[in-house]
């Protein structure tokens, strides 16, 4: 059945389904394909999720048990804040475990309309490395004063430890988990695609940066207070750079006869 679903080759949305939230889920394929190609995945773990616009209350992933590389539109499933299955073509399902930290966030934080979640290599790193994402690059720049460090708790099972997510997370853009991964949230898929793929570069920099370093704080050149504030406000407003990379993303996606806006 599921096969099935997957080769219908649907384009568009559904009576049921708005142009808006349409174009939500076209943009959320994008931003699973995008990983894929990265490398950024876990297999079928780590998620992406969104909120349905102008649905209070309810979102939408990728079913619990596709790759990224197989994400389409017309798959998604969509979810209330408890995670409770409303559609779900494939009949997957969501791994709630992972969406009760997203839907913290989504519920805690207003500016989170889009909220990633990753472990990989580098930013696992630097979430452990106790002072966090050092201002080793221009990319981390982007980031100064808008990362946020939560020590490690295992599962979120209680209320209070979701709580914490967006208490912690505060006015930032990012929420590093220690031991576990980031989060990234965004107003748009672009803007939180944009900023992971860039923590990642940060990361990735920093890690190549202490990997002979004895005394990071001695060995390594930093700039100054005043440098990095200045380059993280200059980072801000940068919606139309974002929609000029997002826009040549999907064309790449299109050149290889991508299916996930079907």
């Amino acid at each position: 059945m599921t096969d099935n679903i997957m080769d219908s080759g649907v384009a568009g949305p559904s009576p049921e389904c708005s142009a808006a939230e349409w174009t939500a889920r076209v943009d959320l394929a994008i931003a699973y394909r995008l990983l894929d190609w990265l490398g950024m995945t876990d297999l079928i773990h780590t998620h992406i999720s969104i909120r349905v616009p102008d649905e209070e209350g309810h979102f939408l992933q990728l079913p619990y048990g596709h790759l990224f590389g197989e994400a389409r539109a017309s798959l998604m499933v969509k979810c209330d804040v408890d995670g409770n299955v409303l559609s779900d073509p494939t009949g997957l399902g969501i791994s709630r475990g992972g969406f009760c930290i997203h839907s913290a966030l989504h519920m805690g934080t207003p500016a989170a309309a889009c909220v990633m979640h990753a472990h990989t290599e580098a930013t696992i790193a630097v979430a452990n490395y106790r002072d966090g994402l050092l201002p080793l690059s221009q990319h981390a720049l982007r980031f100064y004063g808008k990362v946020a460090y939560l020590d490690y708790t295992g599962i979120f099972d209680t209320a209070e430890k979701r709580a914490a997510l967006p208490a912690t997370l505060g006015a930032g853009d990012i929420l590093m988990l220690r031991n576990h991964g980031p989060l990234v949230i965004g107003p748009t898929v672009a803007e939180a695609f944009s900023r992971l793929y860039y923590l990642e570069r940060a990361c990735r920099m920093q890690v190549a940066s202490l990997s002979q370093c004895v005394d990071p704080k001695r060995e390594l050149v930093y700039p100054g207070e005043e440098d990095c504030r200045a380059m993280a406000r200059a980072f801000e407003g940068g919606e139309r750079v974002i929609a000029r990379e997002w826009a040549a993303l999907r064309r790449m996606l299109d050149s290889q006869r991508a299916t996930y806006a079907t």
